[in-house]
C-alpha cells in the first residue's frame, strides 16, 4: 500500500496564499507612504506670514509659517555680505511654525536678512524685502511685566504665541510654546511702530492674543488687560486659546511688523437698504440643533437589573488638609499688591474685604478664576489684590462661603513693599504635577533658599500661581524679593527653589536646583495619604462578577494575619479574584489559546487531507 502525501502543487499554492496575505497589506501601506512623501515633496516650503516681534535696541525675533514642515534659519546681512546663520530656537527639526531670535545687534541700525527654508534662500515676500531696524537707545528703562498662559487643541512645540495692542500702534511681543503647554512672554518689550519708544500697559489697555500653529490654524483672543489676565499676568481660565481653523489670524498685526502683503480685511456686512442677492437654505430649528424628527428612528431599551442606590459619600468632607483659618497664607507681596491662599472644607465662593483701616474694609478682591459677571466655587482659593499703595499697611478679612475669617477679630494685616528700580533679567520656572485629586484644584507656592552663602542670604518671599486644568503651572521668579520685600532676591547657581503644592491633601515640599530651572520642565509627583479621610470611598471587602459588597473595609494591624486569597496595600485587605487579577496572565493565556486553536485546526485539516489522499491511492 502506498501512503499519499500533499502534492507539491498544493504546497506551492499555500505558500503563495500566505505571501499574498502578508505582502498585500505591506504593499498597500508602502504605496500610501510613498504617495504621501512625494505629495509633501511637491509642495514648496516657502516662508509665509513673516512677522517681526520682540524688537529692542539689540535684538529682534523673526517668525514665519510654511505650508509643510520644514527646517528654518535666518542669515543676517552686513554690507551685502552674509553673516553666520541663526537656527530656530527650538533646534533643527522640521516644523510649520518657525521662530528665530537675532541678538547682539547695533542700536538704531537697519538690517537685511535672508530666510533659509529647506536649504532654499528667500530675500523677500510678495516683493517686499526682508528688512528691519533696531530701536534707538532712550532714557526709558523697561519694567518686567510677564504674562503667561496655555494653549489647547494642539500638542508639541509647533506653536507661536503673539501679544499686541489692538490699535496696531506697537510691534508685537511673542514666545514659543514648550512641549509642556505653557507659554510666557514679557510685555516690557512692547515698542511703538512710530518711534520705537516703550509702551506703558494699563488695566484698560486693549490687547489681542494670537496663537499660530499653521498657515490657517490658530486662535485669537481680544479684550482689555484686566479682562484677559489676572493680577499675576496669568491668562484667566475663562479666556482659552483653542487651536482650530482660522483665516483671520494675521488681521490684528500692524503692517510695520508684517513683511509681505498685508492680510485682507474681511468683507463688511451689507448695510440696511442695499439690495443683495443671496441664496439662503432654510433650516428648521431641529435640523440646526442636530435633532432628528421622532419618526426618523426607533429606540430599544432593556432593563438589565433594578438596583437600589446608596450615597456612600454623604458622610463628610473629602478634604484632609488643614482648612479655614489654619490654611491661610499670604504670598506674592509686591509694592502694589499681595495674594491670599486658603482651603475650604467644601466647594464654595471666596473673596476678601480689605482697606487701610481695620474698621473700614471698603474694597473687595475675588478669586483669580472668577470673571466680572460670574463667581465659581472652589476648594483651593487664591485671591489677589492690585494697584495698592507702596509701603502701606492694609487690613483684610476672608469670606469663604458662609464663614468669615478675621484673625480672631483683629483682622489680618500686611504692609506692601517699597518700589524698587533696576529689575533683574526676566526668568521663570514651569512644569506639571502628577497625582492631583479628581477636582484638579491646586496652588503652586515657591520660594528660593540660599544654598551656597553667595548672593542674598536666607530665603526669599513666597510667590504663587494657580495650577491650570492640565495640571500645568508657570511662575515668574525674576522679580522675587527677599523675605521682607525690601530688595530683589539675588539667587546664585547653588541656591534651591522650594516648591509647595497646596491642595486638598497634604503634600511634601519639592526641591529643584535654581541653576537652569527656566530651561527645563519641572515635574512634581504628589500622593494622597493612605489614611482614610472622612467620607471617602474605601476599599471593599469582597467583589466579583457574582459577588456583592457590604461597603465596609477590613483593616489589619498585622500583615501576617492575612491569608490567601487576599493581598495587602497600606494595611488594608484587597480581595484577589484569581489568576486573572494579573494583566500579564491575559497577555500569556489569550495568545496561547489562539495558537493552540490554530494548531488544532491545521492538524485536523491535514488529517482529513491525508485520509482523502490515502483513499484515492487505494482506489
Amino acid at each position: 500500500m502506498k501512503v499519499a502525501t500533499v502534492p507539491t502543487k498544493r504546497r506551492k499554492d499555500l505558500i503563495i496564499i500566505a505571501i499574498l496575505l502578508v505582502g498585500l497589506p505591506i504593499l498597500v501601506f508602502a504605496s500610501y507612504e510613498a504617495y504621501q512623501f512625494f505629495a509633501r515633496a511637491s509642495v514648496e516650503a516657502k516662508p509665509q506670514n513673516v512677522v517681526l516681534s520682540n524688537l529692542t535696541t539689540s535684538s529682534v525675533t523673526v517668525s514665519w509659517t510654511t505650508e509643510v514642515s520644514a527646517t528654518g534659519s535666518v542669515i543676517p546681512m552686513s554690507n551685502g555680505l552674509e553673516m553666520s546663520p541663526v537656527i530656530d530656537k527650538r533646534g533643527t527639526g522640521k516644523t510649520k511654525t518657525h521662530y528665530v531670535e537675532l541678538e547682539s545687534l547695533e542700536p538704531n541700525t537697519s538690517y537685511n536678512f535672508l530666510i533659509v527654508s529647506n536649504s532654499e534662500k528667500y530675500d523677500s515676500a510678495d516683493g517686499q524685502s526682508f528688512r528691519f531696524k533696531t530701536a534707538p537707545i532712550t532714557a526709558q528703562a523697561p519694567t518686567p511685566n510677564p504674562i503667561h498662559g496655555t494653549v489647547s487643541g494642539a500638542s508639541g512645540e509647533d506653536i507661536v504665541v503673539y501679544a499686541m495692542l489692538k490699535d496696531k500702534s506697537a510691534y508685537p511681543v511673542s514666545a514659543i510654546m514648550p512641549r509642556g503647554g505653557n507659554w510666557i512672554m514679557d510685555l516690557s518689550a512692547l515698542r511703538t511702530v512710530r518711534d520705537s519708544s516703550l509702551v506703558s500697559v494699563a488695566p484698560s489697555t486693549n490687547f489681542v492674543i494670537v496663537a499660530v500653529s499653521g498657515l490657517q490654524e490658530g486662535a485669537v483672543l481680544e479684550g482689555t488687560f484686566s479682562e484677559l489676565f489676572d493680577s499675576n499676568g496669568k491668562l484667566k481660565d475663562v479666556n482659552s486659546l483653542n487651536i482650530g481653523e482660522n483665516t483671520s489670524l494675521y488681521l490684528p498685526f500692524p503692517k510695520e511688523s508684517f513683511l509681505g502683503s498685508a492680510p485682507e480685511q474681511p468683507i463688511e456686512k451689507a448695510e440696511v437698504g442695499v439690495d443683495v442677492d443671496v441664496d439662503v437654505d432654510v433650516v428648521s430649528p431641529k435640523q440646526e440643533s442636530g435633532l432628528l424628527e421622532e419618526e426618523d428612528f426607533e429606540r430599544d431599551y432593556q432593563l438589565a437589573r433594578d438596583v437600589i442606590w446608596t450615597d456612600i459619600l454623604s458622610s463628610g468632607s473629602t478634604v484632609s488638609s488643614p482648612t479655614g483659618a489654619d490654611s491661610v497664607r499670604i504670598v506674592n507681596l509686591t509694592d502694589t499688591g499681595f495674594s491670599v491662599v486658603w482651603i475650604s472644607e467644601d466647594k464654595e465662593e471666596g473673596y476678601i474685604k480689605y482697606g487701610t483701616s481695620s474698621s473700614s474694609l471698603t474694597s473687595e478682591a475675588t478669586d483669580e478664576r472668577d470673571s466680572f459677571s460670574s463667581k465659581g466655587e472652589y476648594y483651593v482659593h487664591m485671591v489677589s489684590t492690585s494697584r495698592l499703595l507702596p509701603e502701606t499697611k492694609y487690613f483684610f478679612e476672608i469670606v469663604s462661603g458662609k464663614e468669615t475669617y478675621d484673625n480672631n477679630g483683629s483682622k489680618y494685616s500686611i504692609t506692601t513693599a517699597p518700589t524698587l528700580s533696576s529689575p533683574p533679567p526676566f526668568d521663570s520656572a514651569s512644569g506639571d504635577i502628577e497625582g492631583l485629586p479628581d477636582h484638579g484644584e491646586a496652588v503652586m507656592i515657591a520660594y528660593v533658599e540660599d544654598g551656597d552663602g553667595a548672593g542674598t542670604e536666607g530665603k526669599s518671599s513666597e510667590m504663587a500661581t494657580i495650577v491650570d486644568d492640565n495640571a500645568r503651572w508657570i511662575l515668574s521668579i525674576a522679580d522675587i524679593r527677599n523675605s521682607d520685600g525690601t530688595s530683589y532676591f539675588e539667587y546664585t547657581s547653588g541656591d534651591v527653589l522650594k516648591l509647595d503644592v497646596v491642595t486638598t491633601f497634604p503634600t511634601d515640599s519639592h526641591e529643584e536646583g535654581i541653576q537652569g530651572v527656566g530651561e527645563r520642565d519641572v515635574r512634581i509627583v504628589v500622593n494622597e495619604s493612605q489614611v482614610f479621610a472622612k467620607g471617602k470611598v474605601t476599599l471593599l471587602d469582597n467583589y466579583g462578577i457574582l459577588g456583592y459588597s457590604t461597603g465596609d473595609p477590613i483593616r489589619f494591624d498585622n500583615v501576617e494575619d492575612i491569608e490567601e486569597p487576599y493581598e495587602v496595600s497600606g494595611g488594608t485587605q484587597i480581595p484577589k479574584t484569581g489568576l486573572f487579577d494579573s494583566t500579564l496572565a491575559y497577555l500569556i493565556i489569550l495568545p496561547g489559546l489562539i495558537v493552540i486553536t490554530g494548531i488544532f485546526s491545521i492538524l485536523k485539516m491535514t488529517k482529513k487531507s491525508k485520509k482523502g489522499n490515502m483513499k484515492d491511492s487505494i482506489q
